[in-house]
């Protein structure tokens, strides 16, 4: 059997089990095997054939003409580790060839950033429809898909608490499904902090639809009403003064839910609560994220250091002041 015969009946047993999106994600990753082994037997392939097309993929990815980033790397060596495994579960092939395989140490890697505090601030002084939604993923981490759905009864402003059991996904088109159970678990429940608590006790108290980050006429939102609003958000935040000096104008909805990851961290949480706030799958996610805010800050040590001795100790000739 070809690798592409395989991965096509790997990929029927995962469309009833991930949502529309993770499998749209994965037959992408199949793509990108099927261009270098598709034709080949999974029985012939060794592990310097996922080396190879690991190699490169690292120097271009034939989508972006551009090297691939680390994590797309991972998730194409994951995907091909999976379909391998099937193969050993369906007693076709003996071993697995991706299992292990080295990403380079050189592919890029993509960070989201957080908002510094002056956006963080224009978020929170800048009235408008979507403003309410945009606090909530800031100050209590929930992705743009379980925002959609979230309403007021999934909210406990006296336990100080949201439960998130649902999100919103779409399926190639412009309505949004609701499902149970979020991207990666069944739910969480998110503690809140009381001054979000209190900014949705006075949204509610106005509120004329049973969500808490509507479109216009009350009901849930579709993907081009969100994008229409999100929009005219970045639009109202970019024109009050001071906005200027931000890039507040390249943020997304992902770069709230980094925010409310960065504040857990220089709050002290550890990475185990942090992980369960966030819905993780996997608390390696949310090491990577910790690791990274880690290093940043490490990094930002070493230039308060660069400029107590610029300042205080050194010349701008490089000579010890007297």
């Amino acid at each position: 059997m070809t690798f592409e015969s395989l991965a096509a009946l790997w990929l029927k047993t995962r469309k009833n089990k991930v949502s529309w999106t993770q499998y749209k994600n994965l037959r992408c990753y199949i793509n990108h095997l099927n261009r270098y082994i598709s034709n080949m037997d999974v029985a012939e392939i060794k592990p310097m054939d996922i080396d190879a097309l690991l190699d490169a993929l690292t120097d271009e990815n034939p989508n972006t003409h551009r090297p691939a980033s680390r994590q797309t790397l991972v998730n194409v060596r994951s995907t091909a580790s999976r379909v391998f495994e099937y193969g050993i579960d369906i007693e076709l092939i003996v071993r697995n060839p991706a299992r292990g395989r080295e990403i380079s140490r050189y592919a890029p890697r993509h960070y989201r950033r957080a908002l510094t505090i002056v956006e963080q601030k224009l978020i929170i002084a800048t009235p408008h429809r979507a403003r309410m939604g945009v606090l909530v993923m800031m100050l209590a981490g929930l992705r743009r898909g379980e925002l959609i759905p979230l309403t007021w009864d999934d909210i406990d402003l006296d336990a100080l608490k949201i439960s998130i059991t649902k999100s919103a996904e779409s399926k190639g088109s412009n309505r949004l499904f609701v499902k149970e159970g979020t991207k990666t678990s069944w739910g969480r429940v998110v503690d809140i902090p009381l001054d979000l608590a209190l900014e949705l006790q006075k949204a509610k108290a106005v509120s004329m639809s049973k969500y808490v980050c509507p479109r216009v006429d009350g009901q849930m939102h579709t993907l081009m009403s969100w994008r229409r609003m999100w929009d005219s958000y970045i639009t109202a935040l970019c024109k009050v003064p001071g906005a200027e000096k931000t890039n507040i104008q390249e943020i997304t909805a992902h770069y709230l839910r980094h925010t409310y990851a960065t504040l857990l961290y220089i709050s002290g949480v550890d990475v185990l609560t942090a992980s369960k706030l966030l819905g993780h799958a996997n608390i390696k996610t949310t090491m990577s994220i910790y690791t990274h805010l880690d290093d940043m800050l490490k990094a930002k040590s070493v230039d308060k250091l660069d400029s107590y001795l610029s300042s205080s100790l050194f010349t701008s000739s490089g000579q010890v002041r007297p």
